[in-house]
């Protein structure tokens, strides 16, 4: 904590040059907009101005809006070099957009919030989509992901995009999807990452899987079957030697695997109540002997469900053998729970979601809240935590839409780029 000068009443930050503690310290006018308060350090040898290191915003009532109490007009809340919201907005905008809310939503909140005005028109957005991309990373390295846990759940979905001139649908993106079951001791299961690509083949996917560190690798990756991840993790992991089966095991999703049979099983009208095949279909993934079972009640004249069970009797029969060696995970339901809560937040807005980078960093916050680690004082710490470290100062913004509010960018300063696949 700064040392105040003058007692709690004034309550003045000391000056920030080396060998100028003690001096007086008086209040010099404002800037900005909105004002913040500026600094005279007296001398004997003169003065000079100077502003703290994280600057405060001047308080309208001089009242805490937190805990009511009195401050000083110069004591309002934080806010970053040039940034003309304070950072608590800008966590809170965090909180509200990985929450499903949408970047124009988060900004109008944040306007009211600090009571500037509201926009009219569907625009004002670009405020926290500049946000995201200056400090939105801050945030979620608080809460980073650095290894993948003993099991892993991987799956996808995709968003479309309506044309509206032609009321043709395309691709817009992919979200890929991991699930965490770590050993036992080291902590929750837990929703493990997010990230938007274009595509969701096995390129996509090992690049996603080499987000974390892969040295170790995890002994089970459960997927509902699509190869373009099966090949992402061999790729990934060649393959580490056991005594009974590769490390990680790839495994198919029993629940998938269940609705695959009953779907040839229809085919074949053999699914009706009482069915030998359906009772024992029941458990047949559990192990050999209870696939050996399942097999023997499907007849060749069962042509379909005959047909499947041929075509996939091998990869079956090394699973349910080794079942039982492997952590006891066996379906992608708790990832599928949460990428349908993606699909809630982002649907209706995906044709306007084209930059990667900032809809990967957007993603990485729906996960904390899924996870139910947004809380909007932790983020703000994490904030100030990371501007106090880097001299107040953030990085810069473009200015938007928002005019006014985003800082103005330096000369020359090479601009981000839009990372749109």
């Amino acid at each position: 904590m700064p040392r105040t000068v003058g007692g709690p009443a004034r309550d003045l930050p000391s000056c920030p040059r080396p060998g100028h503690e003690g001096r007086k310290v008086v209040k010099d006018g404002r800037y900005g907009s909105p004002p913040r308060q500026r600094f005279r350090c007296v001398g004997p040898d003169g003065f000079h101005r100077f502003v703290p290191k994280l600057p405060r915003q001047v308080t309208h009532a001089g009242v805490c809006d937190t805990c009511d109490s009195t401050v000083p007009a110069h004591r309002g809340p934080v806010a970053g070099r040039w940034y003309a919201f304070p950072v608590r907005e800008v966590a809170a905008a965090f909180a509200a957009v990985g929450s499903g809310a949408s970047y124009q939503q988060a900004a109008l909140r944040a306007r009211a919030r600090a009571d500037r005005t509201l926009l009219d028109g569907d625009w004002g957005g670009a405020v926290v989509a500049e946000w995201l991309n200056a400090l939105g990373q801050v945030v979620l390295d608080g809460y980073a992901e650095t290894s993948w846990p003993e099991t892993v759940v991987l799956d996808s979905t995709r968003f479309m995009a309506r044309n509206t001139w032609t009321g043709g649908q395309s691709l817009a993106f992919n979200v890929l999807g991991a699930y965490g079951y770590p050993a036992d001791g080291q902590g929750r299961p837990r929703l493990w990452a997010l990230a938007a690509y274009h595509q969701a083949t096995a390129v996509e996917w090992a690049d996603f899987l080499r987000r974390l560190d892969t040295t170790h690798p995890p002994r089970l990756v459960v997927t509902d079957g699509a190869d373009e991840i099966t090949n992402a993790v061999r790729e990934v992991w060649t393959g580490y030697p056991s005594p009974s089966f590769p490390v990680p095991f790839c495994y198919r999703c029993e629940h998938h695997l269940r609705d695959n049979v009953v779907e040839e099983l229809a085919a074949d009208k053999v699914t009706h109540w009482g069915s030998i095949r359906m009772n024992a279909l029941n458990e047949a993934f559990h192990s050999p002997e209870k696939w050996s079972a399942f097999k023997a009640t499907v007849w060749p004249k069962q042509a379909h469900a005959y047909g499947w069970v041929k075509a996939n009797d091998e990869m079956v029969t090394t699973q349910v053998a080794v079942r039982r060696f492997l952590p006891d995970h066996h379906s992608t339901a708790a990832l599928e729970a949460h990428l349908g809560k993606v699909r809630d937040f982002l649907d209706a807005r995906s044709f306007v979601l084209r930059n990667q980078a900032r809809t990967t960093t957007m993603l990485g916050l729906v996960r904390l809240h899924l996870n139910g680690h947004d809380d909007t004082r932790r983020y703000t710490e994490l904030l100030r935590t990371w501007l106090d470290s880097n001299g107040g100062a953030g990085p810069h913004q473009r200015r938007g839409y928002d005019t006014g509010t985003s800082v103005r960018a330096s000369q020359g300063q090479r601009q981000p780029s839009s990372l749109r696949r």
